[in-house]
């Protein structure tokens, strides 16, 4: 059995739920509860809806569906594999454990993902999506996003607008895609970038040897990070197209081009 819960006002209070539903039927029907602003649910997958003030609301170790609607709202999911919508207004989304589906809608969200295979939507709006541990799916969609992957093999697209996308920190292969717009790759060992439309920025460090599926030298610019003496840049050709080399070691692979002018490619020093 599941529980319905319609959370209304936003003095955070955490009074006893009112049991709605009718004593004399006690079978599977779902319950309707209606409490303050601050909401810790039980075991038990529930269905929460916050209404339209500012809420903050707790799932618990169920399979939980939180929908924050009007207002901005902060929403755990916490253990359970939940589904989160921010809704309108200015979101803070958290999955917590679990393979969790979080959607933040209208407004400049934040979503994360914490523990688990996860999958982030931002929405519209000017959103930060941080997948956590995990082999996530983070999606930017409409605005200027910022989308960190963390650990795991992940998939980053931003979607429309000028995003930065992040995924530098872990040793697994993961997937980058700014989509439209002027996008910030920053990619790490062995990942896929693809800039997608618009001038874009790849930033990669030493060893990462990714492969960048798009790169335009007369478009696009690569940096390189890098501690100690700056490195020697060179390039090879491959059947996957031309290696960027720093002091002999693969750097990039930049799919379907021929020639660089190594003067074009900025080395930064961390």
């Amino acid at each position: 059995m599941s529980a319905i819960m319609l959370i209304d006002g936003d003095d955070e209070t955490d009074a006893e739920p009112a049991n709605t539903a009718s004593e004399d039927d006690p079978g599977d029907e779902d319950e309707v509860l209606t409490i303050g602003d601050l909401v810790d649910t039980m075991d038990e997958d529930m269905v929460l809806f916050s209404g339209d003030a500012d809420d903050s609301v707790f799932g618990g170790h169920g399979d939980d569906y939180i929908d924050g609607e009007g207002g901005a709202d902060t929403l755990f999911g916490n253990a359970g594999d939940d589904e989160l919508h921010g809704g309108a207004g200015d979101d803070q989304l958290d999955g917590g454990e679990g393979r969790d589906n979080l959607f933040g809608h209208i407004g400049d969200d934040v979503l994360i993902g914490q523990a688990g295979d996860d999958n982030l939507n931002g929405g519209g709006g000017d959103d930060q999506l941080i997948g956590g541990d995990g082999n996530d799916m983070l999606l930017g969609s409409l605005g200027d996003d910022v989308l960190i992957g963390g650990n795991g093999a992940d998939t980053l697209h931003g979607g429309s607008g000028d995003d930065i996308i992040d995924d530098s920190a872990d040793q697994t292969r993961d997937f980058l895609n700014g989509g439209a717009g002027d996008d910030v790759l920053s990619g790490g060992i062995n990942d896929v970038l693809n800039g997608g439309t618009g001038a874009d920025r790849f930033l990669l460090h030493l060893a990462s040897d990714a492969i960048i599926e798009d790169f335009s030298p007369s478009e696009d610019s690569l940096e390189v990070n890098y501690s100690g003496t700056p490195p020697t840049l060179s390039t090879a050709m491959s059947d996957g197209g031309l290696v960027l080399l720093a002091d002999g070691v693969a750097v990039a692979t930049l799919a379907n081009v021929s020639d660089l002018d190594l003067s074009d490619v900025v080395l930064v020093a961390e």
